[in-house]
């Protein structure tokens, strides 16, 4: 435990002074942001030109819809497989798997770093940059227990999802083209662009049956009352039963991965 802790300082402060040396990028960050929420904030108002609501979502929630799925996206934001490629591609990763940490574990404490730099540098300040625009549309917010657990488990999720895409490395050694493709899949069905209730109904089908809405559709929707009630609960299962299966996934590749290193001799 000392141990774990130990390591979770050490990174999270050799991370924030990575980012402290070039703070230029901070309030080039803060710009970024302001820039995609005038963004979003006219789209959006002109989309809803003349209708009040559509699919009983106001312009008020929907923009805060909108904002939240920016600074959510900072909240589960990783860099796991870059890492990983970069560990295999330097050779570190046979310290890694050599050390007294076990390398996954390893791996999330560096992330749990990265989330914390994430959270002192962007999501506070962001959060409270983009707070006046919320405060000014007055949108529907729905705080619950539930919205607690799905966030938490997106984060876990994404954790997961990108370990396993990450552990590709191991056989590939780039993943940039693989991650992409991912990515371009990923914006258009987890709903962090759209949301999933404005597509079509057969797009919306297969979409239910993909693991990406159980990272954004489904927490920025508890977020806005869009699920309450049952229908949260079961999207929490559905959120469950995406995380049993990534972790199983995530252990089985990670196995095969571990001797495909000892096998080479890493």
């Amino acid at each position: 435990m000392n141990l774990t802790m130990g390591l979770l300082g050490i990174s999270y402060r050799t991370d924030l002074h990575g980012e402290m040396v070039f703070r230029s990028n901070f309030f080039m960050g803060i710009l970024k942001v302001f820039l995609k929420a005038a963004l979003l904030l006219a789209l959006w108002t002109a989309l809803y030109t003349g209708k009040d609501s559509i699919e009983g979502i106001n312009l008020g929630t929907m923009v805060f819809y909108a904002l939240a799925s920016i600074v959510f996206s900072l909240f589960i934001s990783s860099n796991i497989e870059n890492t990983i490629s970069s560990d295999i591609m330097s050779g570190n990763i046979a310290m890694g798997i050599a050390g007294p940490v076990a390398y996954p574990k390893l791996i999330v404490i560096r992330q749990l770093a990265f989330t914390g730099v994430n959270l002192t540098l962007r999501i506070i300040p962001y959060g409270l940059c983009l707070l006046p625009i919320v405060l000014i549309m007055k949108p529907e917010i729905n705080f619950s227990f539930m919205l607690i657990i799905s966030l938490l488990l997106s984060y876990v999720l994404f954790i997961l999802y990108q370990m396993i895409f990450g552990f590709i490395a191991f056989w590939t050694m780039e993943v940039s083209g693989v991650i992409e493709a991912r990515n371009a899949a990923m914006l258009v069905f987890s709903g962090s662009m759209i949301p999933l209730w404005f597509f079509p109904e057969w797009l919306f089908s297969i979409a239910r049956f993909l693991p990406f809405q159980a990272t954004f559709h489904i927490p920025l929707s508890m977020l806005i009352g869009k699920l309450e009630g049952q229908a949260a609960f079961d999207a929490l299962v559905v959120q469950v039963i995406w995380l049993f299966i990534f972790l199983l996934i995530c252990i089985l590749v990670w196995r095969k991965a571990r001797r495909k290193v000892v096998v080479n001799g890493g």
